[in-house]
């Protein structure tokens, strides 16, 4: 016979193994399409802004969902809205295979957001109620691992799915697969945690959270759109922060909001939260201004282009687990800025690339920036997802799974941003659906790898400016500890 520790590891690895291929169906998903977009948008004749909101229809449906996952896994539990997840991601895939326009693609991609986000939120949940908390920290390493082998297999298969099979198997080719998992999650995941309040979701804050989101990105995709949409695009930014401001008088005035926001009381979550944030703003358009410059600066194609960013990819496969255990070892504050700093680091150093850089230097700068990504984000999850209440966790994974999202979401538009102060919008435009680089309106490729530059220096202003939060809950717990 078993023993109860025997039955309660297997148990434990039943569920890890489950959350670990959803990490590998969304982490595939990332990359999948990311190399073969222009081949994508060439395809269905969509222009720069509907590019863009093919990129974050997916992020976009992910971000607004959170506040109803939340507060519905801490109601009905986990596991059935996991199980679902899966369904709808598979669903979404097959309309996004067969989109007959970039609107469809658009639309299909923001339900493939809500079906990803259930993954991936759910995810972290499932596991923090299963894993022992002196060893969370680890298994979430090996999760976002899981993430960063099907983002690895997503850059290196991307090329040749659209070569052989065509770009619609870019995104058909998650239904066999999707189902495989999803038939495997019904078998192995049992309900671990019970819900203890009565059910009521809070559809004003869904509401308003979400025209804070449509507005907020419409105002900066406006914004790099020139002078003409400047006045719009002031109204639509001012118009986001009323809707900000009513959500979190709403939220804090209502008995069940759908994102806790008295969470934030807790500072060891604020600082994880809001270091979230910043380092996404970071990382977010990373993998599409390396694209950028390789391809159209440095002229390789899709595949190799794929090719060359899988050192990060696989750099974070390799110091993801190891940040995980050196935050259970050592704590969390000094791992996670050691990351954050090797992170901006590296992205000081894309922040000098030109036209002739040497791309071995290139691929250092990448396995810079997989290290200090793999010492940052399980630590900071870990230490977000342990310092709230149980019943709480569902919010507190949602909670951070919105700040990552919305950091995402504007670390693109900021890249865009950025770039146009150094060349001209339609210049971009041009560029970035790979319209070709003979008509640059007089601009040259170092101009254009300047911009690209620029853009990386912002980021890594980003990542400098989550170091202090995450120092601030070392000096916090301290102030603690003496206290007691």
């Amino acid at each position: 016979m078993c023993s109860d520790d025997e039955k309660g590891g297997s148990r434990i690895l039943s569920v890890i193994s489950v959350t670990t291929l959803a990490s590998f169906l969304t982490g595939l998903n990332a990359r999948l399409a990311v190399v073969g977009l222009p081949i994508i948008a060439s395809a269905l004749n969509a222009d720069v802004d509907m590019m863009l909101w093919i990129i974050q229809g997916y992020m976009f449906g992910s971000t607004i969902i959170q506040l109803i996952i939340g507060r519905l896994s801490d109601l009905y539990g986990r596991v059935r809205l996991f199980n679902l997840g899966f369904l709808i991601f598979i669903c979404a895939a097959v309309l996004a295979g067969f989109a007959p326009n970039p609107y469809v693609l658009i639309v299909a991609r923001m339900i493939q957001g809500v079906g990803g986000a259930l993954l991936m939120t759910l995810s972290v949940t499932i596991l923090t109620d299963n894993v022992p908390r002196n060893s969370l920290a680890t298994w979430l390493g090996v999760n976002q691992v899981a993430w960063r082998v099907g983002a690895v297999a997503g850059l290196s298969l991307s090329g040749v799915i659209i070569d052989v099979m065509g770009w619609r198997w870019i995104y058909l080719i998650y239904v066999p697969i999707g189902f495989i998992f999803y038939l495997w999650g019904m078998h192995t995941l049992k309900e671990a945690y019970k819900p203890e309040e009565k059910p009521r979701i809070d559809m004003g804050g869904f509401t308003l959270f979400t025209a804070f989101l449509i507005s907020i990105l419409l105002s900066l995709t406006m914004f790099t759109l020139g002078t003409t949409y400047i006045q719009m695009a002031s109204i639509l930014l001012v118009l986001s922060l009323i809707f900000l401001a009513i959500f979190v008088l709403w939220e804090i005035r209502i008995q069940q909001p759908a994102l806790d926001l008295r969470l934030f009381k807790i500072w060891q979550f604020t600082g994880g939260i809001t270091a979230q944030l910043l380092y996404s703003i970071g990382f977010g358009s990373f993998s599409t201004l390396l694209i950028l410059y390789l391809e159209i600066v440095r002229g390789f194609s899709a595949t190799s282009s794929g090719l060359l960013i899988v050192p990060f990819e696989a750099s974070y496969l390799v110091f993801g687990v190891l940040g995980g255990r050196l935050s259970d070892k050592y704590g969390y504050v000094p791992v996670t800025v050691i990351g954050l700093i090797s992170s901006a680091t590296a992205f000081l150093g894309l922040s000098t690339i030109n036209p002739s850089s040497d791309v071995n230097m290139i691929i250092f700068y990448e396995v810079m920036f997989g290290f200090g990504t793999g010492l940052f984000l399980s630590p900071n999850t870990s230490s977000i997802m342990t310092s709230v209440p149980a019943g709480k966790r569902g919010v507190a994974s949602s909670l951070r799974s919105v700040s990552a999202n919305i950091g995402i979401l504007l670390s693109l538009n900021v890249a865009i941003l950025s770039m146009v102060q150094y060349i001209p919008y339609d210049v971009a435009s041009t560029l970035i659906s790979s319209k070709g680089v003979e008509n640059l309106g007089g601009y040259t490729l170092a101009d254009l790898s300047n911009a690209i530059a620029k853009s990386f220096m912002t980021q890594a202003l980003a990542m400098l400016a989550a170091i202090p939060f995450s120092l601030s809950r070392a000096i916090k717990r301290g102030r603690k500890v003496k206290n007691e």
